[in-house]
């Protein structure tokens, strides 16, 4: 989603990206939360990624998927 995903970084499992505004970001943040993703806000317009040491591929895979699935959603 170039233009409102930026400034995607990370490490291994830590892993972050910006999105457009608090606003925004917060809004997703309640989106996937209301989906059973528990993601953290950072800054002003950060959403992190923390998972727990011993997340298995699946769960990797499903949060990928809840999170292109909302950003989808709030861009359509």
């Amino acid at each position: 989603f170039p233009g409102y995903v930026t400034n995607p970084r990370g490490i291994g499992l830590f892993c972050a990206f910006d999105l457009p505004s608090t606003i925004e970001r917060d809004k997703f943040l309640s989106k996937v939360l209301s989906k059973k993703l528990m993601l953290l806000g950072s800054g002003d317009n950060s959403v992190r990624f923390r998972p727990h040491l011993n997340v298995n591929s699946h769960d990797i895979d499903l949060a990928i998927e809840i999170t292109y699935d909302v950003i989808k959603d709030m861009l359509n």
